[in-house]
């Protein structure tokens, strides 16, 4: 099968800036006299959206203004921390040119903010592939992963069911996200050293080994 999009998370799967969110949390939480271990960081924030990460942590009782107002102040720490280090993830240039040139259309599906968007498409120029409009972001308008609904919101933006695209993510609640949405094929970017024993896709460190074929 030929598949006619791709689908791929942004942070941690294009962009591998993990370490970059962590530190942006030890600074946050520390300001809110919270700490939490590695292990605890992979559970409660790798790959969820803001507002699951803050109940999480602090509680149910927040308000929608509670979350909005403590997101904001982290993601403000966490653009200050990468904003000299955005690079891609390697190959990944690469194989945007490559579904660029051959008419495949593509976009991102996230657990990351509007302002964290417009951030990368300003500093990393993403426009040069994807369009703003088509990307799935976190609005407040459904569910975080490891529902599917981000990826079933990107597909509808590129007018093609999940089944016709590759979906590409690295976080365990992302990629169960994209087996929930029905994606004709997974890859998992291995970008921070993620157990992925519980799952059989192919598991890539590099765009280049990204199979061409799939596509053209």
């Amino acid at each position: 099968m030929k598949f006619k999009g791709a689908i791929f998370d942004f942070n941690g799967t294009l962009f591998w800036d993990t370490a970059f969110h962590d530190k942006a949390f030890d600074v946050f939480l520390e300001k809110h006299n919270v700490q939490l271990t590695d292990e605890e960081k992979r559970v409660k924030i790798h790959g969820k959206p803001n507002a699951d990460i803050m109940r999480g942590i602090f509680g149910n009782h927040l308000t929608d203004k509670d979350i909005y107002e403590m997101a904001q102040e982290k993601e403000a720490i966490y653009r200050e921390l990468c904003v000299n280090d955005l690079e891609f993830a390697p190959g990944a240039e690469d194989l945007f040119d490559f579904l660029k040139a051959n008419g495949i259309a593509m976009t991102i599906a996230t657990s990351a903010g509007i302002e964290n968007i417009d951030f990368y498409f300003e500093y990393m120029h993403l426009g040069r592939w994807f369009s703003k409009e088509k990307v799935a972001y976190d609005d407040g308008t459904f569910r975080g992963k490891p529902h599917p609904d981000v990826f079933l919101k990107a597909a509808e933006k590129l007018s093609l069911r999940p089944q016709e695209t590759v979906m590409f993510e690295d976080s365990v609640p992302g990629i169960m996200a994209a087996e929930s949405a029905g994606a004709g094929k997974i890859y998992i970017v291995s970008s921070y050293g993620e157990n992925y024993d519980r799952f059989s896709y192919d598991i890539i460190t590099n765009f280049n080994q990204v199979d061409r074929a799939l596509f053209v």
